[in-house]
């Protein structure tokens, strides 16, 4: 079997975008086939990699953890010196097929697809780097404040308070943000900078008397609330009269499902909406449909975000071979395996670790974005106990697990939850995935035996050792490794 790249390439001499292209094998192919006539350079000494792993022990969330091996190609005599010195290859995607020669390269399977960050010289090879799809994820580019309002109107604050400010975005649900004050004279604030409903204000955590939603944002400017109300619209809100205290607000996107949220964060990030894969999106949405959120007025990364959206409900995330964005949930392993392996192709299998289960899982929820402590009296006692802390706690436990393992984990996890049922039921979900003890294994089998195994999928291996005969584990990773024709797996259950 032969391997082949095409590598999408920006030639600095003529700013043109080129292919190049290069195998193991040197072919051109057919005047019928797809690219027709075009030669494949038999340069590649070492195919690419691309191992990616859900979680290293007993469970966790948030990115894969993503491990790329570069594609070295042979330039002993110096041929290929033109890549180092008249190509730019950051953010160029690439592509990797295998099949054979005598077959119509179009047919060839794709086993691969990425992106590039840079080329580099290695004694007598040229090495195209791998990226990790997810620093698309890492790249700041928030939207600031112009910085430009001419008093008493604008909707941008000025050179001496927000110019050059990050805008504040919601995703999801959130409670007792501090929004920004865009417009001092007017009294106008910013909650998002995206579409979102504001449910409730607070001066001083003293909840404000709702109005009447403006239509538009010359509306909002032009006319003024009541005198202690508030008025809405879209991400912003205007108060009737100057505030004693702090202003903060709860307010919601219209999305508030997890996956959903991921989703929103990716898009914005510039991934395209063909690079998501929407099944994966539907079942976890299926899984976990409590309102989580989170909220920011800083350049925290995309990645940050969505680390923290997936944290909350123990779901990870991340790009496949394909560079398809997946997402999906950590559960035990149970119902119908996607895949069984029979000690016929089985190459290896080695259990890497056990792990230590859990007793205790607290989860905290209902968080408050502004903590407060001295606030007007009329805000209640209840009102006052909840400004004061900025998290609520639902815990789960389960003392027998201590009579096996006398150093059983308590366990916590910060979560963009808001309701007290929702992280109540997720504690006790984290409870019975942790309590139990889980085996970690290492195994190898023939490349051609993967199929369309992915990361979250049940396996199901027939083996006499480890009394894992019948026993369902779920993959959490995968190098595919399709240039020795053996796949690695680590299997979870």
């Amino acid at each position: 079997m032969a391997i082949a790249i095409e590598v999408d390439a920006y030639r600095l001499s003529d700013g043109q975008i080129d292919t190049l292209r290069f195998s193991t094998d040197g072919f051109i192919t057919r005047p019928d086939d797809l690219p027709a006539n075009a030669w494949f350079e038999p340069a590649i000494k070492t195919a690419p990699s691309l191992e990616r792993v859900l979680f290293d022990q007993a469970g966790t969330y948030g990115a894969t953890k993503v491990t790329a091996g570069d594609v070295l190609l042979v330039n002993e005599d110096g041929a290929l010196d033109y890549l180092l010195t008249d190509y730019a290859f950051d953010g160029r995607r690439f592509t990797v097929r295998m099949g054979d020669v005598g077959q119509p390269y179009a047919a060839w399977l794709v086993v691969m697809t990425g992106t590039l960050s840079d080329v580099a010289a290695q004694d007598t090879s040229v090495a195209l780097v791998i990226q990790d799809r997810l620093a698309d994820l890492a790249i700041v580019d928030w939207p600031t404040y112009a910085g430009n309002n001419v008093a008493p109107n604008g909707l941008e604050g000025t050179a001496n308070d927000l110019k050059d400010q990050p805008k504040p975005r919601l995703y999801g649900a959130a409670l007792n943000i501090t929004p920004k004050a865009v417009n001092t004279s007017k009294l106008i604030y910013q909650v998002s900078d995206q579409t979102c409903a504001i449910t409730a204000a607070y001066d001083n955590g003293a909840a404000l008397t709702r109005g009447a939603d403006y239509t538009s944002t010359n509306d909002m400017q032009a006319n003024a609330p009541a005198a202690g109300q508030f008025r809405c619209y879209s991400g912003y809100l205007r108060l009737g009269s100057s505030p004693v205290g702090t202003v903060t607000c709860d307010a919601s996107s219209p999305a508030t499902h997890a996956a959903d949220l991921l989703v929103a964060i990716a898009r914005d990030a510039g991934v395209p909406q063909a690079d998501i894969l929407q099944a994966d999106v539907d079942a976890l949405n299926t899984l976990s449909g409590a309102p989580v959120g989170v909220w920011t007025d800083s350049t925290e990364t995309p990645q940050a975000l969505m680390d923290f959206i997936a944290g909350s409900v123990g779901a990870w995330y991340g790009f496949d071979r394909l560079s398809r964005l997946r997402m999906g949930r950590v559960d035990a392993p149970t119902g119908v395996p996607a895949v069984a392996w029979g000690r016929d192709v089985q190459e290896t299998v080695q259990p890497s670790s056990a792990g230590v289960p859990a007793w205790s899982v607290s989860v905290s929820y209902a968080r408050n974005y502004t903590v407060q402590s001295n606030v007007a009296g009329s805000a209640g006692v209840d009102r006052a106990a909840f400004l004061a802390q900025e998290y609520r706690t639902a815990a789960a436990t389960d003392d027998t697990v201590k009579i096996a393992w006398p150093h059983a984990q308590a366990l916590t996890f910060e979560t963009g939850l808001v309701n007290a049922v929702d992280a109540q039921a997720e504690a006790q979900r984290r409870l019975d995935l942790y309590k139990a003890r889980r085996m970690t294994l290492d195994v190898d089998v023939p490349v051609t035996e993967l199929g369309t195994v992915d990361l979250g999928d049940l396996a199901a291996i027939d083996t006499p050792r480890y009394s894992l005969t019948g026993r369902l584990l779920r993959v959490i990773g995968i190098n595919s490794g399709f240039a020795s024709g053996k796949a690695a797996l680590v299997l979870w259950g």
